[in-house]
C-alpha cells in the first residue's frame, strides 16, 4: 500500500454522510494535501532520476535489465523519503480541528507551506544534479558538511552558477505548481475531516512509514557492481539524512569486526619494518613502537604544500597526455626530486589530506576527524616536532573556521594559524579564500620571519585556486580566467606553485628546508568502481635539491598517511611512534598500501586487489584492472583475499578503537604555542 493509497484509504471513510448526490463521491478530505505533496515529490524524484541516467548513460557499465531495476528500486526509496517529508503536514492536518480551516490565516499557511515544499523540490532537482556533476553520487558527507558552513557554499555558488537565475526558476515553479493545484487545494481546506477519522490517518501513516523504514536499507540499491548506477538508484533526501546521522557514528555495530587481540596482532605484522622495534608490545596499543633512523638527524625545515584538486591525472609526467601539459612547473621539478608514483588520498576532500598528513590514521567512517570535537592533543606530525623545538605553522587562504580546520590545528600541535583576514584586502579572491599566489607570498614572508628566530620550523601550506569557481588573477598564465574552466585553474596553480619554489630559493632557508609537494586529492569522483580509485592518485614529490635524489620513482603503493613516517626517516630522527604509516622509501614494495573511504565503504588496498568493508559488516575483495581502471568483483576470494579482508578490519577497527579510547594522543603535551606572525597563536 503507497503513501498516496494510505491517506487516501483512510480518509474517504473520513467524510461525513451526506445525502446530496455530488458527496456520494469517494473523497479524501483535507488529507489531499498530503497526498499531492507526496505525489509531487514522487513525480519529481522520477524526473530526477532519468536525468541522472541520461548524464551518466554514456559511462554506465551496466545492462538495460540492471537499469530497469535501479528505476523499480529507486520508486520504494522515493516514497520513503517522500512520505517523510509529507510526515509533518499529515500530523498537522490530523491534529487541527475543522474550524482553523475557515480562517484565512491558517489557509494562506498551507499553501505557503506547499508552496515552499514544490519550490524545495525544484532547488533539489538543481543541487542534485549540479553534486552529481562534481561527485558522481547521490547527497553524501560531502553535502552535510557543505551545508554546515554556507559562507563558503553559497558564495561559491554565486560565483559559480547563475544563482539568482536558478533561485528565480525554483520561485517560478514553485508558484506555478501551486497555482495548477489550486482547485485541489481549495477542495482539500474546505473538506470536513472528522477527528476519529483524521486521528485513524494519521495512525495507520505512521505505521507504514514505520515499517516502510525498517523495512527498506542502502543495500537494496545495490542493483549491479556499476557503482553510478547503485547511486542512481538511491534518493537524495534519504543518502543525506544517513549521512547527517552518520557523522560520528562508531566503527562497531556497523562494520565487520574482529576480537581485539586478534586484530592487534594482525595489525603487528602490518606495520612492521626495518627501523621499527618493540621492547614490550601491549594488544591495547597495538600500533606503539620505536622508530630507530637508519642515517644522522637533520634538523631541517620541513614544508608540505597541499594542492587543492591536483590529481595525478593532471600531470603528463605520471600520466601523459599527448602535446597537453598542464603542470609544467611541477613536471620539472619531478626530474629533480623523489616522486611516490603509486600514491594515494585517503578520501575525496581536503580534510582527509588533512588528518591523513598530520596524524596518519586511517580514515574513519563517518565524519573526517578534523571535524570531530576528541581531536585534541593527538599524536600528530606538528605536534612531536614541536616537542622536538620546532615552530609549526598552518598557511590558509580561507577562513580557518571551515571544516574545524583551525580548531583542529590549534589544538594538535600548531602554534600558527594564517587565514584570510591576515591577507591584504586587496588580494585576488573567491569563495574560498585569496588565490594561490598571495598564500604561497605570505608563507615566504612567515618563513623569514621563523628563520630568524634560529629555529627550524615545520609548515603546512594549503592552496585554494584549483576549486570551482576556477577564479584567479588576469595576466599570470595565456588562458582567459573569465573561461572559468578547471584546466586553467590548474594551469594557474602550477604556475603559483612554480613560482614559489623560484622565489623560495632565493631564500637563506631554502637549502635546509625538505618539500613535499603533493595533491590533496583528485578532481572529481567519476567511474563506475565501488571505490572510484584514478579520482584518488595523487603526486607526492619530495624536493631538496642536494639531499633528496634527483629523479627517483618510487613504485611502491603508498597512501597520503604515509607522509609523517616518511618525513621523519628522511629528518633521520628516532622516536615512539603510534603512526599507522610507513616510510615509503625503505619498505619492501609488497608491503605498500593503500587506505581510504568512499562514503559509507572504506577500504585497504594491496597490490591490485582491494577489500571494501561496507554497512552491516559487509566485505567485498575487487580485482583493480589498471588498463580499463575498473574493479572487477571476486566472486569467491582465495586466501589471500580473506587475508586482505582480515587486514582490512584490523587496520579500520584498531584505528577506530585507539581514536576513541584516547590511546592515540601524545603522551606528552605539545610545545607551548609560539607568537602568532601573521596570524594567530594557539
Amino acid at each position: 500500500m503507497t503513501g498516496v493509497s494510505v491517506l487516501a484509504s483512510s480518509a474517504v471513510s473520513a467524510s461525513p454522510p451526506n445525502d446530496s448526490p455530488a458527496s456520494a463521491r469517494p473523497v479524501i478530505g483535507r488529507f489531499a494535501l498530503a497526498a499531492l505533496l507526496v505525489a509531487v515529490l514522487l513525480a519529481v524524484a522520477f524526473v530526477t532520476r532519468v536525468a541522472l541516467l541520461a548524464y551518466a548513460w554514456r559511462e554506465l557499465d551496466a545492462g538495460a535489465l540492471a537499469v530497469v531495476k535501479a528505476v523499480l528500486v529507486g520508486m520504494a526509496f522515493d516514497l520513503l523519503a517522500s512520505m517523510w517529508l509529507a510526515a509533518p503536514l499529515v500530523v498537522v492536518l490530523a491534529l487541527l480541528p475543522d474550524r482553523w480551516f475557515q480562517w484565512r490565516a491558517v489557509r494562506g499557511w498551507m499553501k505557503g507551506w506547499l508552496f515552499s515544499l514544490f519550490a524545495l523540490s525544484a532547488f533539489v532537482v538543481a543541487a542534485e544534479l549540479l553534486f552529481f556533476d562534481e561527485f558522481n553520487g547521490r547527497f553524501n558527507f560531502v553535502a552535510v558538511d557543505y551545508l554546515i558552513y554556507p559562507t563558503e557554499v553559497v558564495t561559491n555558488l554565486w560565483e559559480s552558477y547563475p544563482l539568482p537565475a536558478i533561485l528565480l526558476a525554483v520561485g517560478v515553479l514553485g508558484a506555478l505548481g501551486l497555482w495548477l493545484a489550486r482547485h485541489r487545494v481549495a477542495r482539500a481546506l474546505a473538506a470536513a475531516t472528522p477527528a476519529p477519522a483524521r486521528l485513524a490517518t494519521v495512525g495507520l501513516y505512521g505505521i507504514t512509514l514505520g515499517a516502510m523504514t525498517v523495512g527498506i536499507s542502502p543495500e537494496m540499491a545495490r542493483v549491479s557492481d556499476d557503482r553510478a548506477l547503485n547511486e542512481i538508484a538511491l534518493n537524495g533526501y534519504y543518502t543525506f539524512w544517513l549521512a547527517f546521522l552518520g557523522q560520528d557514528a562508531p566503527y562497531e555495530g556497523l562494520y565487520a569486526t574482529r576480537a581485539p587481540a586478534e586484530e592487534a596482532t594482525r595489525l603487528r605484522a602490518l606495520l612492521a619494518e626495518p627501523n621499527a622495534a618493540r621492547d614490550s608490545w601491549s594488544p591495547e596499543r597495538p600500533t606503539e613502537r620505536a622508530i630507530t633512523a637508519s642515517g644522522p638527524a637533520s634538523r631541517r625545515n620541513v614544508v608540505v604544500v597541499l594542492e587543492e584538486s591536483l590529481g595525478s591525472i593532471f600531470l603528463a609526467s605520471l600520466h601523459p597526455r599527448g602535446d597537453t601539459v598542464l603542470t609544467p612547473r611541477f613536471d620539472s621539478l619531478i626530474a629533480e626530486g623523489t616522486v611516490l608514483a603509486n600514491a594515494y588520498s585517503t578520501g575525496n576532500r581536503t580534510i582527509r589530506a588533512l588528518e591523513a598528513t598530520t596524524s596518519a590514521l586511517p580514515p574513519l567512517p563517518g565524519v573526517s576527524i578534523v571535524r570531530r570535537p576528541a581531536s585534541q592533543d593527538l599524536f600528530t606530525l606538528p605536534a612531536v616536532l614541536a616537542e622536538r623545538g620546532y615552530s609549526t605553522s598552518f598557511i590558509y587562504g580561507g577562513r580557518a573556521l571551515f571544516d574545524g580546520m583551525g580548531s583542529y590545528m590549534r589544538n594538535n600541535g600548531m602554534q600558527l594559524i594564517v587565514e584570510q583576514k591576515d591577507y591584504p584586502k586587496d588580494a585576488f579572491s573567491n569563495a574560498w579564500g585569496v588565490a594561490d599566489e598571495y598564500i604561497f607570498d605570505k608563507a615566504l614572508a612567515t618563513y623569514d620571519s621563523l628563520h630568524a628566530t634560529g629555529r627550524p620550523f615545520y609548515s603546512l601550506v594549503l592552496s585554494v585556486s584549483n576549486h570551482k569557481p576556477y577564479s584567479f588573477p588576469s595576466g599570470r598564465i595565456a588562458a582567459d580566467p573569465n573561461a572559468r574552466k578547471r584546466t586553467n585553474a590548474v594551469m594557474y596553480a602550477d604556475w603559483a606553485l612554480g613560482r614559489f619554489v623560484r622565489m623560495a630559493k632565493e631564500h637563506p632557508w631554502f637549502d635546509s628546508t625538505l618539500f613535499v609537494l603533493m595533491g590533496d586529492h583528485g578532481a572529481r569522483v567519476y567511474g563506475a568502481s565501488e571505490i572510484p580509485l584514478p579520482s584518488y592518485e595523487v603526486p607526492i614529490l619530495f624536493y631538496a635539491p642536494g639531499f633528496i635524489p634527483a629523479g627517483q620513482r618510487i613504485q611502491t603503493l603508498a597512501s597520503s598517511l604515509d607522509i609523517p613516517s616518511t618525513i621523519m626517516a628522511r629528518l633521520g630522527m628516532s622516536y615512539e611512534s603510534k603512526w599507522f604509516g610507513h616510510d615509503v622509501f625503505t619498505i619492501p614494495p609488497e608491503q605498500g598500501r593503500a587506505l581510504m573511504t568512499h562514503n559509507s565503504n572504506i577500504a585497504l588496498m594491496r597490490g591490485n586487489r582491494i577489500a571494501v568493508l561496507g554497512l552491516k559488516g559487509a566485505t567485498e575483495v575487487y580485482e583493480y584492472d589498471r588498463p580499463a581502471k575498473r574493479l572487477r568483483r571476486v566472486e569467491t576470494p582465495d586466501s589471500a583475499g580473506r587475508a586482505l579482508v582480515e587486514d582490512a578490519i584490523a587496520y579500520f577497527h584498531t584505528a577506530d578503537r585507539l581514536y576513541r579510547t584516547g590511546a592515540y594522543a601524545m603522551d606528552k603535551a605539545p610545545a607551548a604555542a609560539g607568537t602568532a606572525i601573521g596570524g594567530q597563536g594557539r
